[in-house]
């Protein structure tokens, strides 16, 4: 199967409007599966593949270029720089497959786990790498371990203000374009930090966004750039299904306005991407799977959003009520308290 492609803004890369985003590949335990899930992907129609060095503690990365080697000529790649997995991370990085096994068996100690996760990131990544030696360093390393000779994108990984000489970076970028090495670049981040860096450049190609139903981060962003935005379902997903799954008579009035259960987690997954989809039409939209069912169901909400045939009105239904029950006023205010 194969995706239209799109023009990713003036960057001069064409890329399917669903991404596979690797950020989250490395909850499947087993390799194997990991190599599934990108050959379904890639089966799919799914050419553009997104990665970073600290994903899956430094083996998202050699992971994928064992995958995109075979068909390099025919997808697009972006990784990125500025933060990178310590050596105790990446040794950590071989111990995942028994360590996810346990947390599989023991709910309790995974649920922990994430609880806790937060603090010893320190200890396992390094986030100095935004200047011009970290870029060439961190370029130079992925190459390696993507087996490539080039990364389509090559994106300053969620920098804060302040730490990038933007004028440097910038010029080392296009350096390495020129060169070959890269054919475009850009920043990659949560909307805020991200923007308010890319104000410092006189020019961003590529803008890679945390976006989704609540966010809506490109009505923010500066003109100019091309978009991939990131996001559009992990954080939405679970607060859209609680409201709907609070009592029954919400769950059915839902479905009897958009013709859809979005009590269940699939259906209103395929909502969120239709949604994503629409607000950034011509740019990519980024999602993640750790089930081969989840790479279908994807695909299926890009064809219904690009099918002229489609009737679309439920999910600007699905809209309305998203804006009207969960981005409105809460009970409290409405109360006057």
């Amino acid at each position: 199967m194969s995706l239209n492609r799109l023009d990713l803004g003036n960057s001069g890369i064409q890329a399917t409007p669903l991404g596979f985003g690797c950020a989250t590949l490395s909850r499947a335990s087993d390799p194997a599966q990991r190599s599934r899930l990108l050959q379904a992907a890639y089966d799919a129609g799914i050419r553009h593949f997104d990665v970073a060095p600290m994903y899956g503690l430094g083996r998202a990365e050699p992971e994928l270029g064992s995958f995109t080697r075979r068909h390099r000529s025919d997808v697009t790649i972006a990784t990125k720089f500025g933060i990178r997995p310590t050596l105790a991370a990446r040794g950590l990085a071989y111990a995942q497959r028994p360590v996810r096994r346990a947390f599989e068996s023991k709910p309790t100690i995974r649920d922990q786990a994430r609880t806790h996760a937060a603090a010893p990131s320190r200890l396992l990544y390094d986030k100095s790498g935004y200047d011009v030696g970290g870029a060439r360093r961190s370029l130079h390393r992925s190459l390696r371990t993507l087996k490539t000779d080039y990364v389509d994108l090559l994106l300053l990984h969620d920098p804060h203000p302040g730490s990038v000489r933007s004028e440097e970076v910038s010029s080392f970028l296009e350096d390495a374009r020129a060169a070959g090495l890269i054919r475009s670049w850009g920043i990659a981040g949560a909307p805020e930090t991200t923007i308010e860096v890319a104000q410092s450049f006189a020019w961003v190609p590529v803008l890679q966004l945390q976006d989704d139903v609540f966010v809506r981060s490109l009505r923010h962003a500066p003109v100019g750039s091309a978009f991939i935005t990131f996001g559009v379902i992990s954080r939405a997903l679970g607060r859209i299904v609680q409201h709907v799954r609070a009592d029954e008579s919400t769950r059915f009035r839902w479905e009897s306005i958009i013709g859809a259960d979005c009590g269940d987690p699939d259906t209103t997954s395929s909502f969120l991407l239709r949604s994503a989809l629409q607000a950034n039409s011509s740019g990519v939209v980024l999602f993640g799977a750790t089930r081969l069912s989840h790479i279908g169901t994807a695909v299926v909400a890009l064809e219904k959003h690009l099918s002229p045939a489609s009737d679309k009105s439920d999910i600007g239904s699905f809209m309305s009520l998203v804006n009207a029950e969960l981005c409105g006023p809460t009970a409290a205010e409405r109360r006057g308290i």
